[in-house]
């Protein structure tokens, strides 16, 4: 086994050296080459084949659940397939707000700054909640801890949430490519900006569809939430909803939204999810994601 430890130190050494990126991890790396030189072939050829279709016996499959930030696209597929007139209904919903760079007036527009400015002295109380929901990850991260969702045991409903964040995303930027608004601080120099703006337009609010969506997934699939009111979908209420509309002003606070971006967005999230209970992948009540989202909290269910 000697030479493992030497193709280790070597592999080290060049990424100490600047022969490998310094970007990859530091570690050592055992699945290598050399390891089949340790391994009896007809014995790894006999595992592989007990694994193959054979007649009479289900073929071995990878686990249901996998990476579920990659996996949400299959139900992103499954939206585009049986909705693909849904980004132009959503743009309908949208268009309602005005976008600044379209039906804003100076009026309008100098109420919409003078709102990001008084909201400013709300920069310190909530910069690490800024800073933290700036990137998707972070942001998801508060929905995980609301209800208290692993990865590892609950599957399904970390998989529900990274459905709603793609969904939201895909949305989102084509709605954002449509309407080509500016950010708040390129149309007033008033604003200076919490965080180094997102490179994309500014309407509508890509943080408000996404959160609005998740959450609206979770408190639909879980309708046993403590202190939800769910009667109405448009004036939903509970835990869920004011997490999303606390992560939704974060972004009025930081300067980088104006409040129509994220009336918009609410409202698109809202038409989101009333389309995507017509998803048979996620919504059907014994097959969809719901369902199993429901077998994981039997409590809210």
């Amino acid at each position: 086994m000697t030479s493992l430890h030497i193709l280790d130190q070597r592999i080290l050494d060049q990424t100490l050296g600047g022969g490998v990126s310094l970007s990859l991890p530091m570690r050592p790396r055992y699945n290598s080459p050399l390891m089949a030189r340790f391994m009896d072939a007809s014995r790894a050829l006999a595992v592989a084949a007990s694994g193959l279709s054979v007649v009479g016996r289900e073929p071995f499959k990878y686990g249901e659940y996998w990476d579920a930030d990659l996996q949400s696209y299959m139900y992103l597929q499954d939206f585009i397939k049986q909705l693909p007139d849904a980004i132009d209904k959503f743009k309908a919903v949208a268009t309602r707000y005005g976008a600044p760079s379209q039906k804003m007036d100076q009026d309008r527009l100098e109420k919409e700054v003078r709102h990001i400015l008084d909201l400013a002295p709300e920069r310190e109380e909530r910069f690490m909640e800024v800073m933290d929901q700036d990137d998707a990850d972070g942001a998801v991260n508060y929905w995980l801890g609301m209800l208290q969702i692993s990865p590892a045991r609950n599957p399904a409903a970390y998989l529900m949430l990274r459905v709603g964040r793609r969904i939201g995303e895909h949305v989102v930027m084509c709605l954002k490519g449509q309407f080509r608004s500016p950010r708040p601080s390129q149309l007033s120099p008033a604003i200076v900006p919490m965080i180094d703006p997102p490179a994309t337009p500014s309407f509508p609010a890509g943080h408000a569809v996404q959160a609005y969506l998740m959450s609206y997934l979770l408190a639909y699939s879980l309708p046993k939430i403590p202190q939800q009111h769910l009667s109405d979908v448009d004036a939903a209420k509970g835990p869920l909803f004011e997490l999303a509309y606390r992560v939704s002003e974060n972004r009025i606070v930081a300067g980088v939204h104006f409040q129509s971006d994220i009336d918009a967005g609410r409202a698109v999230g809202i038409e989101c999810f009333k389309a995507l209970t017509e998803v048979r992948s996620l919504w059907d009540e014994s097959t969809g994601l719901r369902a199993k989202v429901r077998a994981e909290f039997p409590q809210y269910a």
